[in-house]
């Protein structure tokens, strides 16, 4: 199979998904629809993947590119993370048949579940948000771009939110979608490998951050 050949693809009304050998691209669709600020979210989650990298260990995908095709379309090139699973698809089957001895293994393991979620809570809670506590701003949002999280859009309708500033480091970096599904998982330990989706990440008061 050509490194180049689409595996696997899915659309939603906004975006197309495309998975390769080894990329994963992200594209905006003409007329999209169903999510605001679309652009802005995949210039948002470029600034963001750079951030992470370079100033956390936060483990997530390597950018290989950002940019606009012939249609002025935004699309988004990450790596794939080999032997990875998304989160909410990690307990699909059992992972650990040689652990668990399941009676089928081709049915959603309540055992890995389990397993799941506890080192989803445990990465969050030690790893990804002392980390991005630590990351500060006197300014909201990222690149100039400020997308609050969907709790808060959703009954919030206003058309733009303006970029507010302080005088101290008040902002820490937010990832505001913090949930299983957006997470890589080992498909032999269940153990986080990578965060994923940061089109909402930005500077914001601490107390946006949920888990």
């Amino acid at each position: 199979m050509a490194s180049d050949a689409v595996i696997y693809e899915w659309h939603t009304g906004a975006k197309s998904y495309h998975i390769r050998q080894t990329t994963f691209t992200k594209c905006e669709r003409a007329a999209s629809y169903g999510l605001p600020w679309i652009k802005q979210r995949f210039a948002v989650e470029a600034a963001a993947l750079r951030l992470l990298r370079e100033q956390t260990n936060i483990p997530a995908p390597r950018l290989l590119a950002f940019d606009e095709d012939v249609n002025g379309l935004c699309y988004l090139v990450t790596e794939i993370v080999p032997g990875s699973v998304p989160g909410d698809m990690a307990a699909a089957e059992c992972r650990m048949p040689h652990v668990h001895r399941p009676a089928q293994r081709n049915v959603p393991c309540a055992a890995c579940d389990g397993i799941v979620r506890a080192n989803a809570d445990q990465f969050v809670r030690q790893v990804v948000l002392p980390q991005l506590s630590s990351l500060r701003s006197k300014t909201t949002g990222l690149d100039g771009f400020v997308i609050p999280p969907r709790w808060v859009y959703e009954n919030d309708e206003r058309v733009s939110w303006p970029v507010l500033s302080s005088p101290e480091y008040d902002f820490v970096f937010c990832h505001n979608d913090l949930v299983i599904h957006n997470m890589l998982f080992s498909l032999e330990t269940l153990e986080v490998l990578a965060l994923l989706d940061m089109e909402e990440c930005g500077y914001f008061p601490p107390e946006i951050q949920q888990w």
